[in-house]
């Protein structure tokens, strides 16, 4: 038979899921196995999740949940959270609790799944007949089992979410429903041991348990929107009611054992905490106010006995409330968690195997191979590639500095092109020119202003619903719209709008700095890229006829020779970078890695596969490029000692060049030496813009999955707002006809099914809580 004084956790309800094209479509996408091995795991794991969208209340149901959450968390070591599903689920408690959230959260269906079997542990502990020792005992154990399913799912299950679980799962709402099961739990024993006559003393303490962890599920309602008045309300009632119990078995104690003024001050205390209880009784179901009502008129009838008693017969002085000695509490349950839902792998090892996806290289080895990829391309642009552009740099500068080659080539052409400035003309020519620049800073632009767009849109929509909530807020008063405000429902995305942000100004600032020194160099980059006749007519001609005295000769020579080396540098460094580049193309960990995580494996069939257990294998595997790194350490000291030399041998040349010809440039020169400038320019600037095309190509998948988050987010912060606005005018439908047509009805309390409010059967010692029986 069933009783009515306790509460129950309503189950939460979601909608179907096309699991299967998802999925495949995911696998097919991020991973380098064919979806086909695994259609028969994937329409197995949507036969599981169909079996528990509608879970019935009975022992087959658990069964079912715990399956199911036992594949989802082996399946974490598989896939990451976001597996492009979005699953949908409806709330069950506070003010808005038919809105429905969506999240595309692998670890959001599990921590679902996790509340709702404990939601249906305590339903299941709410179904036994509380009436016989047996039935409280597996009501207890019920009770207990949903208890752990909440601690467990708020300490375990929770801080894994990619996103900021629901109210109604929050901590504070969770420490609520972990306590209330605690206390009907307790409530179970304390009624077992009335059942069995047992002590009143030991009875005492086990009513003041009680009565704690109700007051900790108080204490915890008020940390939370998600838990409405009626359940307060309830908290409240049994809180004061087993304070009242406690202080009547410590009085009957005292009874026993001849302390007749601490009997009739336990009395007192208990009448107190009674008429503290009945300022709720009218807002909680009938069975609570019925037991709180048959203890009122015992403790009215023993009061008046002890205190006749003590008057006419034992004189005893009465104690104050305030200096009797406190009730030590005795709690005789715990949170406990399913040993399934602790030790889900153990569980697919013994009775729900075979574990799905068991054959899909791990989530955690496709990350780790994405992690050194990452790395190796950062040591080798970072500490080789960029090193090497550097000293090649710093090599140009110096040169132009010193005004070579050009004075050197317009010494030894004076008309016609040098040979080396012929060579860079082909190479512009041959990678597209002037018009390749173009383009390519076009597409540049183009998408920086996709990226961009995207941006805004998805700030544009956090905006609007946090101008929405703030005007919801202003309207109805903070008071009334207790959900949490725009920037804490949505502080991951708000970091993230921040982050992306800063990401886009400063490639646009990066963009611009490449722009403008497009446009510094725009006319010689024009000119590098057309005939060789037409840069030939370009470069004046040295009109002067003059015959090379030997010494300028001898200068020129050894400064040519020094300048032949400037050019084998830069030979040997290209063939270098594109060798060191292809290396890394070709630095395949993919096999290394799968090696690995066999081992792994075989070490633990059922472990999960992190990234962090290959850092070793990286760390040894990223050496291969020791001798890289070294050869330009070595290539820096090299040039130290060129640039020093060519220094020397152009002073030689400059002052030889001077006595023949004095001390000013010719045109010739110049133009030369702006030529060579802009050649360089020419492959700085196409370095440039393929880093900024690779930079927005890579940027643009986070953009749009940011998007998406946003777009959900805003659809359920909507979708939430409509039903609490809903519930409020309810709210306030309900307050004007109380005031016009009759006394305000006591709400009916939330989780309990509609017998229980029409229960008409009064306190008995056969059913609930029974008094009077002493020891």
């Amino acid at each position: 038979m069933s009783t009515s004084n306790f509460l129950t956790i309503p189950l939460r309800r979601t909608d179907h899921v096309e699991l299967p094209p998802a999925i495949m479509a995911y696998i097919e996408q991020g991973y380098d196995q064919h979806p086909a091995m695994f259609k028969d795991d994937i329409a197995e794991l949507e036969r599981l999740r169909n079996s528990v969208v509608s879970p019935e209340v009975r022992a087959s149901s658990v069964a079912n949940l715990t399956r199911y959450f036992v594949q989802l968390a082996f399946l974490s070591s598989k896939f990451p959270a976001d597996i492009k599903v979005n699953f949908v689920w409806y709330g069950t408690l506070g003010y808005a609790a038919s809105a429905p959230v969506s999240h595309n959260d692998l670890q959001f269906e599990r921590a679902n799944i996790l509340y709702n079997l404990g939601a249906l542990y305590s339903q299941l502990g709410f179904e036994e007949n509380r009436s016989t020792g047996d039935g409280l005992k597996r009501a207890c154990q019920g009770f207990q089992f949903a208890a752990g399913s909440f601690a467990y799912l708020k300490q375990n299950v929770i801080p894994e979410m990619h996103t900021n679980p629901p109210d109604d799962m929050c901590a504070a709402t969770l420490d609520v429903l972990t306590y209330l099961m605690l206390a009907q739990a307790q409530e179970c024993f304390w009624q077992k041991a009335v059942l069995d006559n047992i002590k009143n003393s030991v009875i005492a303490r086990l009513a003041h348990q009680v009565s704690i962890y109700y007051d900790q599920a108080l204490n915890a309602a008020m940390r939370t929107a998600a838990i409405k008045s009626e359940w307060i309300h309830h908290f409240t009632c049994k809180k004061y009611h087993f304070e009242a119990a406690a202080q009547y078995r410590a009085a009957a104690a005292c009874l026993s054992n001849g302390k007749y003024g601490e009997e009739l001050a336990r009395l007192k205390a208990a009448h107190d905490a009674c008429a503290q209880a009945l300022a709720d009784a009218k807002y909680v179901a009938k069975a609570v106010a019925d037991d709180l009502k048959g203890l009122q008129a015992k403790l009215k009838s023993d009061y008046a006995r002890a205190e006749k008693d003590n008057d006419m017969i034992y004189l005893a002085p009465v104690p104050a409330t305030s200096a009797l000695p406190a009730i030590k509490a005795a709690s005789t349950v715990e949170a406990l968690v399913p040993r399934d839902v602790e030790k889900p792998m153990d569980a697919l090892q013994e009775k729900y195997g075979p574990p799905l996806f068991a054959k899909l290289v791990p989530f955690g080895a496709h990350l780790a191979a994405s992690i050194y990829a990452d790395r190796r391309d950062t040591l080798v642009h970072t500490l080789i590639i960029a090193k090497v552009d550097a000293l090649t740099s710093q090599l140009h500068d110096f040169l132009t500095r010193l005004g070579l080659p050009g004075s050197l080539q317009a010494l030894e052409r004076p008309i016609g092109l040098p040979p080396s400035l012929t060579a860079h003309v082909e190479e512009i020519r041959a990678s597209g020119g002037y018009v390749a620049l173009q383009s390519a800073i076009e597409d540049v632009r183009n998408l920086s202003a996709v990226d961009s767009a995207i941006y805004s849109a998805a700030a544009e929509d956090l905006h609007s619903e946090r101008k929405e909530d703030d005007d919801l807020r202003a309207r109805h008063g903070t008071n009334s719209w207790r959900r949490a405000t725009s920037l804490e429902a949505g502080s991951e995305l708000y970091q993230q709008l921040d982050k992306l942000g800063g990401l886009i100004k400063a490639a646009a600032d990066s963009d611009e700095v490449v722009r403008q020194k497009f446009r510094e160099h725009e006319s010689t980059l024009r000119l590098l890229s057309k005939d060789l006749k037409d840069i030939e007519d370009f470069l004046p001609k040295d009109s002067v006829a003059m015959s090379i005295d030997p010494d300028l000769e001898h200068r020129s020579s050894e400064l040519r020779q020094k300048m032949n080396e400037v050019s084998k540098i830069e030979y040997r460094r290209r063939k270098f970078a594109e060798d060191v580049k292809e290396k890394a193309k070709n630095d395949d960990v993919s096999e290394v890695i799968l090696q690995e995580t066999s081992r792994l494996e075989r070490l633990d069939p059922f472990g999960k596969i992190e990234a962090t257990q290959f850092e070793k294998l990286f760390t040894a595997r990223l050496k291969m490029y020791d001798d890289d790194k070294k050869w330009v350490e070595d290539e820096t000291e090299t040039q130290t000692g060129l640039l020093t030399d060519i220094e020397l041998a152009n002073m030689d040349f400059s002052a030889a060049l001077a006595k023949s010809r004095g001390q000013m440039l010719s045109d010739r020169e110049r133009a030369l030496q702006t030529l060579e400038l802009g050649y360089f320019k020419y492959q700085e600037l196409l370095s440039n813009l393929e880093e900024g095309r690779k930079f927005y190509n890579d940027l643009s998948r986070p953009m749009t999955q940011f998007q998406d988050e946003c777009k959900d987010f805003v659809y359920s912060r909507r979708v939430e707002a409509r039903e609490v606005e809903a519930d409020l005018a309810a709210q306030f439908d309900r307050l004007t006809l109380g005031r016009t047509d009759s006394p305000l009805p006591a709400p009916r309390a939330q989780g309990l099914p509609p017998s229980v409010l029409s229960n008409t059967n009064v306190w008995s010692p056969s059913h609930g809580i029974q008094f009077g029986r002493r020891k």
